[in-house]
């Protein structure tokens, strides 16, 4: 994913320095806590077994707090399967969430047509089988190299986009999250949504990045000299795009009964977020088309396996003969599929995923 940049990926899951968050859901001073003259919150430890000292201190007072106190009995125990989604904390539920999403899907290559495919796994009324939810078909050589021209217009941009480019290489889901003008203090679970999201987009479009094998622009032209670290994989699809295309399907599906120009705001964001990546120099735009074709195939899975849509439906990138490269750049309305190189077909089976539906409740009322 573009958004691995250098060599510590190890921040957890959707924390890996790009268009996730670094600094955990809600973690911005902790429950209560203002930090104090001279101290910041990450200094102040929550409770006092976090804190070295403080836990001495409560070695010392466990006599008096605990004398005479009857056992309580039994822990309580649930049924193999129900334990209470709720009483695990935000990181494990993470794997947790990533690991239900995942469980019903495949990457796999195919050299013959040079295609990566995402599919589902599901029942249907002729048995249980895989459904594809995308894929993706690799340019032509030529095609990237057609694009060179298409990298080359944007290159003036870097001088007023600098700090931009920069700024979303660490944090995009910041610029987002401020052109939809949310509350998101307010919003932790809307956020643990969009991480477990952001969680499973990377796993996939990893995975495509993988079988596929684009180079990046330099790599054809080195006179497009990257103007940040080049992420440490391939290039088609672009994650910068599809990470903010599918949090901007999401939101704006929250949004739907809210004023129309915000979503707009957050639309345009999405849009500006990706072509910075190509102004950088690490992406070719027809990356970004991918890229949000990808985000936007991610954002469909889970709304339907949170029972907002009955069905997914099925996206292909490269299901057209490719036409001039001038004609791979994304479109600034509407949705990847409408771009000549993408297609939108038949309906697929919704994903069961009722942990995500737990969640996704839990967003709901955030929204009321």
């Amino acid at each position: 994913m573009d958004t691995l940049n250098g060599v510590d990926t190890l921040g957890g899951i959707g924390r890996t320095g790009g268009i996730g968050r670094t600094g955990g859901i809600g973690r911005t001073g902790g429950i209560g806590r203002t930090g104090g003259i001279g101290r910041t919150a990450e200094d102040i430890p929550l409770t006092a077994g976090a804190d070295p000292e403080l836990s001495a201190c409560l070695v010392a007072a466990q006599g008096a707090l605990t004398l005479n106190l009857p056992a309580d009995g039994q822990a309580t125990r649930t049924k193999v399967g129900a334990t209470p989604w709720a009483t695990m904390g935000e990181a494990h539920r993470a794997a947790v969430l990533l690991g239900e999403s995942l469980s019903g899907l495949r990457v796999t290559p195919d050299a013959k047509t040079e295609t990566s495919t995402v599919s589902l796994w599901a029942a249907g009324q002729g048995g249980s089988g895989w459904h594809d939810l995308a894929s993706f078909r690799r340019p032509p050589a030529a095609y990237f190299a057609a694009q060179v021209a298409r990298v080359d217009e944007l290159l003036p941009l870097r001088e007023t986009r600098l700090l931009e480019v920069h700024a979303q290489s660490g944090s995009a889901l910041a610029f987002l999250l401020s052109a939809a003008q949310l509350p998101v203090q307010r919003m932790p679970r809307t956020l643990e949504f969009l991480d477990a999201a952001l969680a499973l987009l990377m796993a996939l479009q990893m995975r495509v990045k993988q079988q596929l094998g684009c180079a990046r622009p330099h790599e054809v032209a080195p006179h497009l000299l990257p103007m940040i670290d080049v992420p440490a994989h391939h290039s088609l699809p672009s994650g910068h795009a599809g990470e903010s295309a599918l949090v901007t399907v999401l939101l704006s599906h929250l949004m739907a009964k809210g004023p129309a120009s915000r979503r707009t705001m957050l639309h345009r964001m999405a849009l500006r977020i990706a072509e910075n990546r190509v102004v950088a120099g690490v992406h070719f735009p027809v990356d970004s088309i991918a890229g949000r074709l990808l985000g936007e195939a991610v954002a469909d899975y889970l709304l339907a396996g949170v029972g907002e849509r009955a069905r997914v439906r099925v996206r292909r990138f490269g299901a057209q003969p490719w036409g001039p490269a001038a004609q791979g750049l994304p479109l600034l309305e509407g949705d990847a599929h409408l771009s000549p190189e993408c297609s939108l077909g038949g309906d697929g089976p919704a994903p069961d995923l009722p942990d995500h539906r737990t969640l996704w409740k839990q967003v709901r009322q955030e929204w009321a």
